[in-house]
């Protein structure tokens, strides 16, 4: 079996579970207490205020940071062509 074919996906605040780090006759009770521990933050997350949420809170911020990546990451490749445009210019011109 694939390792990667061992780790069930978490829930936004659960992570994995990565089974290859747990003994396989741990296999199904591991599943089941995952699972519920999925089910469990659900309501959890219900019993909360709306602005105290996870999706509210940990991921507004999260996707703050990636927009921010991801503008850091456009800046920097405009400039590297910007700069490359002039590099190939001052070089045609002193042929």
């Amino acid at each position: 079996m694939n390792k990667e074919e061992n780790i069930m996906k978490g829930y936004k605040g659960i992570m994995d579970l990565d089974l290859n780090l747990v003994p396989r006759a741990f296999w199904k009770e591991a599943i089941e207490q995952h699972e519920q521990d999925i089910k469990d933050y659900n309501m959890e997350q219900e019993k909360l205020p709306e602005r105290l949420r996870y999706s509210n809170t940990v991921l507004k911020a999260y996707n703050l940071h990636e927009k921010d990546r991801k503008a850091t990451v456009k800046r920097h490749q405009e400039q590297y062509e910007e700069d490359t445009k002039m590099i190939n210019k001052y070089n045609t011109q002193k042929k």
